[in-house]
């Protein structure tokens, strides 16, 4: 991989987007002061590969007055790999998700995105281009510092170990630490086998208990069914004798029906019997009024001709009336409207009378107003010179007064500014004071942190102990049985042979084997009471240190809250001190030319007064302009009404006074609507032809109402004369029909009786079936429950053979598992530090032992040459043992490292480290072309600094890029390229000279 561009914004220390661009750059130092951002463009590199850095965690990647701002950290790397363009590019938020993109160059300037759909895929599809992880670039590509020693200076066992790190050999730890675990848990399996093995074991001895079991429940079931069938036979009878009741009880509830019915039916008839004689008496009595009721017809008859008569008279009188109102109303209308006209003339005969008086006043006030019209002008015209200079001095005013108070805002806007930046500087403490509070509480929250992470290690190796004891006790717990059946076997059996070793028992071998299983019992008896001890104190311990690691969640959230509250605060300082600097360099100055400035008011205080003085002659201007407007409006107003006044009596003279003549004679000698007038004498004569009296009329009416009864009686008299017969008739039926109504209902009730006795006789006879009931239903809850004990009892004997076949298998699995974990044990051995690690150490290092060789002989010309040994003699014993010595020859021989120069050690480690970064990417598949050395020039004095040199520009071929970091001056000329770091108030800066 060979760097091509770098661009960083809203990173670390860089704000604004900062540009690196490596065209030309094959070996350059990067320079800059401590703390400028130098090492922040290795971070930015491997940030944007492998979203990784020295930092914490991905927020604290994010500029903080950016984070501040809500901005994103925006990193993008365009790099060549074996002759392809790549473009990778990491975007972060504070607190927010990581957008990553992944870019191919097809063609110039055209990129195809090789990006996946979630950040994870890209990642791995990065990583798998340049065939290394995050680790293996860093140990490959970085030489940082403290790093060139690290490897020679340790002890030989520290040196296999950080081998194995820089090899990548601790994924085999995490295999041994994965066989441990399952190897544990085979074992907690074994246990748990041995135990469920001897709980069968127990319940097999209870066969022959469990089959006695059985057949007395099977007895007791036996007799209860035998007791049951007695009684349901009982109960099958008295039900029998119940239905019989019931068909009874049914048959009287019908009789009763039937009764009710025939009941009510002859109180029926009896009623229809009282309305029909009530009915014949009622006709025979209008019968008896025959001829009254006849007279009074025959009157009726009479008047109600009389009074049709007359009604056909007022209908026409009626009519002609309604033919003669039109002609009236017309007569009424022609009369009013000639009144009204007439009323009209009069009136606007007196209007042109007043009007004539009105012409001659009013030509003596339109000669009086045209004169004092022309007087106005003359004056106006004087004073509108004096109004125009006004004007003038009106506007300068006005103008002065708006720049005035333009000023006087702008002082008032920097004062409050001011005060601003009064309260800013005391913010600015409280804000500084924040920042050191926020700061010591990280410290604070960061140990108790890491605190709760050892004490996780702690609770971890607390419960794993507690359950290997918990698991144990089940074991101790058989065993415990076992020994104890055996005393009791060896106490009651006195005859019989030892449990231990199948002899025939003596009484010495007896108390001997007694002796030896109770001092057992004993032992395991103390053990479990040590282990349930243990136990207890650990449960102490594990709640206490559960309550403890349940802060962690709080603690973390506290964490980051003190982050935000410092990035927050370091954000609010930087905008204190800008705003504070920018109001010093121009605010504060501007404030003091403001109150110069509004200070002097004498230009406005002299306008004011001439403005005033010119404001009196303005005013009566005014006045008499409206004065003016007045009387040019009276004058206009005067002339139209003069010639109003003509128009009127002209036309007055013309038409008004001959009509008002003419309406006057119409109305005196009623000389209008002359044909309503003649068509209301021809009507009115008609209705004299008719003759209508409105008197006899009425009294007409008045007979026929009196006689109104008579039509209505004559018909009740008919109807009673045809109705009487069939009245006769139907009385003589509904007397028979009560007397069979009285029959029936006096059977119905006989037979009533006779049910009622039927069924006292039933009733007594089955009064016994509930409590049969209750004893059948005693005796079949007797049965179930017998039947689930039988049931029961066969269960627990037929589980036995589930259980034999169970014990079978278990101890097969038992087998299994024994084997499993002499297999687990061989695979964590393999898996350790002396197993495949030490193999692929061995086989690691011949290869190292070359590139560095390789490398010394071009740093020292051939004169040195490097050995490494991974066994030695044991001086107490025969035998080797592992080690990882470092054995160094010259031209003088063999000698230890330590007895080299400081110039000679620093080669050594250099050709080690570098031989190492060497074999790490060749093992990752990826070929090595950059290599970056923040190896510390500050560290070295002048003589040491000049070997780094020498030793960089030396294997400068090897590589495509070499980029060296230091922030001592006098090394910069030492390198051709050179690229300077620099921090200014807005953010690093990279510039390449």
């Amino acid at each position: 991989m060979i760097p091509a561009k770098l661009e960083l914004t809203n990173f670390l220390s860089y704000r604004e987007t900062a540009v690196l661009d490596f065209a030309g750059i094959h070996l350059a130092c990067i320079s800059g002061a401590n703390g400028a951002g130098k090492s922040s463009i290795l971070d930015g590199i491997t940030w944007v590969l492998f979203g990784k850095s020295r930092s914490r965690s991905d927020d604290d990647v994010v500029n903080r007055l950016a984070a501040f701002n809500g901005e994103a950290a925006e990193v993008r790397l365009t790099f060549d790999l074996e002759g392809v363009t790549y473009r990778v590019t990491r975007r972060k938020k504070a607190r927010k998700g990581t957008r990553l993109e992944f870019q191919v160059e097809t063609e110039p300037n055209r990129w195809k995105t090789l990006s996946e759909s979630k950040v994870r895929e890209t990642q791995a599809a990065i990583e798998n281009v340049l065939r290394m992880n995050y680790d293996t670039f860093i140990n490959a590509s970085f030489l940082l510092q403290g790093q060139a020693d690290e490897f020679t200076t340790k002890t030989p066992n520290r040196r296999k170990e950080i081998l194995a790190d820089l090899l990548g050999l601790g994924v085999w730890d995490k295999y041994k630490e994965a066989a441990t675990a399952r190897r544990k848990n085979e074992e907690n399996r074994k246990t748990l086998l041995e135990s469920q093995l001897a709980e069968i074991e127990l319940e097999l001895a209870e066969e022959e208990t469990r089959q006695a079991e059985l057949q007395a429940v099977q007895a007791t079931l036996a007799v209860v069914a035998e007791r049951l069938a007695d009684k349901e036979a009982l109960l099958q009878e008295l039900r029998r004798r119940e239905t019989a009741v019931q068909q009874k009880k049914q048959q009287l509830q019908n009789l009763e029906t039937s009764l009710t019915r025939a009941r009510h039916r002859l109180g029926n008839l009896r009623e229809t019997l009282a309305k029909r004689r009530a009915e014949r008496a009622a006709h025979e009595e209008l019968l008896a009024q025959a001829k009254a009721i006849a007279a009074d017809y025959a009157a009726w008859q009479a008047a109600d001709t009389a009074a049709r008569a007359w009604q056909e008279k007022a209908d026409a009188h009626h009519r002609l009336q309604k033919e003669i109102r039109p002609y009236e109303l017309a007569i009424a209308q022609e009369k009013s409207r000639l009144e009204q006209r007439l009323q009209a003339l009069t009136a606007r005969a007196a209007e042109v009378e007043q009007a004539v008086a009105e012409r001659e006043t009013g030509r003596q006030t339109l000669a009086e107003a045209q004169i004092r019209v022309d007087e106005l002008a003359d004056a106006l015209q004087a004073l509108a010179e004096q109004e125009q200079l006004w004007r003038e001095k009106q506007t300068d005013l006005q103008r002065l007064q708006a720049e005035r108070n333009a000023l006087l805002q702008e002082r008032e806007r920097l004062q409050k500014q001011a005060r601003r930046m009064e309260q800013l500087r005391a913010e600015e403490t409280a804000v500084s004071q924040n920042l050191i509070d926020a700061q010591q509480e990280l410290v604070r929250l960061n140990a108790e942190i890491s605190n709760l992470g050892e004490l996780h290690n702690q609770h971890a190796t607390f419960l794993a102990e507690k359950n290997a004891l918990e698991s144990d006790q089940p074991r101790l717990r058989a065993e415990f049985k076992r020994r104890k059946e055996r005393v009791s076997q060896l106490q009651e059996d006195v005859d019989g042979r030892c449990p231990l070793c199948d002899q025939p028992l003596t009484e010495e071998h007896r108390e001997t084997v007694l002796a030896q299983l109770r001092r057992e019992l004993a032992e395991i008896e103390a053990q479990g009471k040590a282990a349930n001890d243990r136990v207890m104190v650990l449960e102490q311990e594990i709640g206490g240190m559960e309550q403890r690691l349940k802060q962690a969640p709080k603690l973390e959230q506290q964490q980051q809250t003190q982050r935000d509250r410092q990035a927050r605060a370091e954000a609010h300082l930087v905008e204190i001190k800008e705003a504070l600097a920018e109001w010093q360099a121009e605010g504060a100055v501007r404030l003091a030319e403001l109150d110069t400035a509004v200070t002097d008011d004498s230009a406005i205080t002299q306008l004011q007064a001439e403005v005033r003085e010119l404001e009196t002659a303005v005013q009566e201007k005014s006045r008499l302009d409206k004065e003016r407007q007045e009387q040019q409006r009276r004058l206009s107003q005067s002339e139209a009404r003069l010639a109003e006044i003509d128009r009127l009596i002209a036309a007055w003279e013309t038409s008004g006074q001959a009509e008002l003549a003419q309406v006057e004679a119409q109305l005196v000698g009623e000389d209008f609507a002359a044909e309503a007038r003649a068509a209301r004498v021809e009507l009115e004569a008609q209705l004299a032809e008719i003759g209508y009296d409105e008197t006899t009329h009425q009294a007409a009416r008045q007979k026929q109402q009196a006689l109104a009864e008579a039509p209505e009686r004559q018909q009740q008299l008919k109807q009673a004369e045809a109705a009487v017969k069939p009245l006769e008739d139907a009385l003589a039926d509904l007397t028979e029909q009560i007397a069979a109504q009285q029959e029936a209902v006096a059977e119905l009730e006989t037979q009533r009786d006779t049910a009622v006795t039927e069924l006292e006789a039933l009733a007594a006879e089955s009064r016994d079936l509930r409590q049969v009931e209750d004893e059948v239903f005693r005796l079949r809850e007797e049965q179930v429950q017998a039947n689930r004990t039988v049931g029961a009892a066969q269960q627990k004997l037929a589980v036995l053979d589930s259980l034999r076949e169970r014990r079978e298998q278990l101890q097969e699995e038992q087998t299994a598992v024994t084997h499993q974990i002499q297999r687990l044990k061989l695979l964590e051995k393999a898996c350790g530090r002396s197993g495949v690690q030490a193999l692929l150490i061995e086989q690691a290092l011949p290869e190292i032992e070359d590139h560095a060789n390789d490398l010394l002989d071009r740093l020292t010309g051939g004169e040195m040459r490097i050995l490494f040994s991974t066994q030695k003699q044991l001086k107490s014993r025969d035998g080797v043992a592992e080690t990882l010595d470092i054995r160094i020859q010259d031209g003088a021989g063999e000698r230890p490292y330590e007895n080299y120069s400081g110039g000679e050690q620093f080669r050594i480690n250099f050709a080690i480290r570098l031989a190492l970064s060497q074999i790490l990417a060749k093992r990752s598949g990826a070929r090595l072309q950059t290599l970056v050395i923040d190896e510390g020039f500050g560290s070295q004095d002048p003589q040491g600094r000049q070997k780094l040199v020498e030793a960089i520009h030396t294997i400068e071929d090897d590589f495509a890029v070499i980029l060296v970091i230091t922030h001592i001056e006098e090394l910069r000329d030492q390198f051709s390229n050179q690229i300077v770091v620099e921090k200014r108030p807005s953010g690093s800066i990279i510039t390449v000279v």
